[in-house]
């Protein structure tokens, strides 16, 4: 059981990609695996199960927005399976042994009932420690917001970088995110910026995997990390694409 918001979700063609917590590599999903109670919204913190396909790829065979649902069925479903399992085997035995067969389906009951009571425990240790993952988060992306300026501006030639940058579109967060990219960060979302982008959507030119990487445009008045991106190609960066719509389309910035 894994667990994410979603990332980016598509409801022309019923497919998205979730935001993997404490992974950088996203996870599809088609509406096909999704039980929601409520409409699919980016943003929206889901629980799931994945599986890789023949090409390696990550897709969830199950999505939810309630954890203890997927750990209950994933049990009710092993049930059922072993109990099949049992009646196949003991077809044809004489009455003699009937006896003997109840005691085991007994037996194997008690035993669904501790695995049951186990899951449970553990599920309220997970959902714990998701909370406690996601509030340390929260506070480490607030803290980033926070200080950024300041960080920005410590030495003269941080801010000397940022005034160079300042031509490239106009816009002050984007040419600052350039400017942090060039001299290394620091990035106000240290866990995201600088990961792979995967260009599973096939808008950017196929290259090899982690030829492309990520970066945070901060959208002033947004308490998250919103939807503008800068994804750079090559390492160092030798090409430099924005995206103001969460990767629907893109456009090539020229950068010196």
């Amino acid at each position: 059981m894994q667990s994410g918001t979603i990332k980016h979700w598509n409801s022309d063609k019923g497919y998205g990609f979730i935001n993997v917590d404490n992974q950088s590599e996203d996870v599809f999903f088609h509406v096909s695996t999704v039980r929601l109670s409520q409409p699919i919204n980016e943003g929206q913190r889901v629980y799931f199960n994945s599986e890789r396909n023949e090409k390696n790829q990550l897709r969830a065979t199950e999505v939810t927005s309630n954890e203890l649902r997927i750990l209950e069925t994933a049990d009710s479903k092993s049930s059922v399976l072993n109990l099949a399992h049992r009646r196949a085997k003991n077809t044809g035995r004489n009455d003699s042994k009937s006896t003997q067969t109840n005691h085991k389906i007994k037996n194997h009951r008690n035993s669904q009932h501790k695995k049951s009571t186990l899951s449970t425990l553990f599920s309220i240790i997970a959902i714990i420690a998701i909370a406690v993952y996601f509030f340390a988060d929260l506070k480490t992306s607030f803290f980033a917001d926070g200080t950024q300026p300041t960080t920005i501006s410590q030495t003269s030639s941080e801010s000397a970088s940022t005034s160079n940058a300042t031509a490239i579109t106009g816009d002050v967060q984007i040419d600052r995110t350039i400017a942090l990219i060039q001299q290394g960060g620091p990035f106000p979302y240290p866990n995201k910026d600088g990961t792979t982008f995967y260009n599973r959507e096939g808008s950017l030119p196929t290259q090899s995997q982690g030829y492309y990487r990520e970066y945070t445009v901060p959208t002033p008045g947004v308490s998250h990390r919103g939807a503008r991106r800068i994804v750079t190609g090559g390492y160092p960066p030798t090409i430099y694409y924005l995206t103001i719509d969460h990767y629907d389309s893109f456009k090539k910035l020229e950068v010196n």
